[in-house]
């Protein structure tokens, strides 16, 4: 009998304390969601590295991610402190950001926040936001973007170009500026265009579009559409082929107008095609002839 009232007591008495511990366990856990709602700091979310990478139905891999993310699980990843590798050809473009995400079933990288990519070769596009399409090999952006390379930088409002950035359109509010490595103190000749335009950066030519201007220490050239040709070797501008509505300007205020002009830099001299007319400062009007070489300054 004794024995039955002992074994009582105890089993009283760990069902007193097993009560005791879940009002604590509960009461804890109030306390934590209640920290949570308040956006408390006690509590703190796993982090786990996530590295992925997608190939092609031949073998050859399409694309290479890596970052820090609260949750690998789910369909869409978000991701922090990413490194992603999208292959184009053998060597792929590297692109970083501060944060972004990859959605598994899209096969869709959207990256944010100091985003820099870089080729090879050494062409770099900056921008905030950039979404990366593995299976078409391309990467595009809606907001302002920067693309340097060598001595010329693009910038422009909304870009699109191939993995590899070997050809880059901008939409709209161009700016480029290319300088002279051999003549720094002449300052740079700045390209301006409402846009698009098309940077081709294998055959190192520039297609703007809508309200261009070209402009530098020699003069400033106006046109509807330019195309702007680089030297590969020196990567200067080499000459400017410019259509529609085409006036230059020397630094003196001559102004010469003409349907087309050919601007030939290397000899600085301008080329006139179509109905050209010459208006001086002094106020003498001077008819010019078709193919006449007139030069900028």
């Amino acid at each position: 009998m004794i024995k039955k009232v002992v074994i009582a007591s105890i089993s009283f008495v760990l069902l007193y304390i097993g009560f005791i511990q879940l009002q604590v366990h509960w009461v804890s856990r109030d306390k934590s969601m209640q920290k949570k709602s308040e956006g408390g700091s006690d509590v703190t979310n796993k982090v786990y590295a996530f590295s992925f990478a997608k190939y092609t139905s031949s073998g050859k891999k399409e694309i290479e991610i890596e970052g820090d993310s609260a949750d690998i699980l789910t369909q869409t990843v978000d991701l922090m402190n990413v490194v992603a590798k999208a292959y184009a050809e053998e060597v792929p473009v590297t692109i970083t950001a501060d944060r972004g995400n990859y959605d598994k079933a899209a096969n869709k990288v959207h990256l944010r926040k100091n985003v820099v990519a870089t080729t090879e070769n050494g062409t770099r596009l900056l921008t905030e936001e950039l979404d990366i399409h593995p299976e078409k090999h391309t990467m595009e952006t809606k907001v302002m973007a920067e693309v340097k390379k060598d001595n010329i930088n693009v910038k422009g409002l909304g870009a699109q170009g191939d993995s590899q950035l070997k050809k880059v359109q901008f939409k709209k509010k161009v700016t480029v500026m290319v300088q002279d490595p051999d003549v720094k103190d002449q300052g740079p000749t700045i390209i301006t265009c409402d846009g698009p335009l098309i940077v081709d950066y294998e055959k190192n030519i520039a297609h703007f579009k809508d309200n261009v201007t070209a402009e530098d220490a020699r003069g400033k050239l106006t046109a509807d559409v330019m195309d702007v040709y680089y030297n590969k070797v020196s990567r200067r501008v080499s000459k400017i082929v410019a259509i529609g509505n085409v006036v230059i300007e020397s630094p003196d205020g001559n102004k010469t107008y003409s349907d087309n002009v050919i601007y030939l830099a290397d000899e600085g001299r301008v080329i006139l095609g179509g109905d050209a007319e010459a208006l001086y400062v002094e106020g003498s009007d001077v008819k010019a002839n078709e193919n006449q070489a007139f030069p900028i300054s």
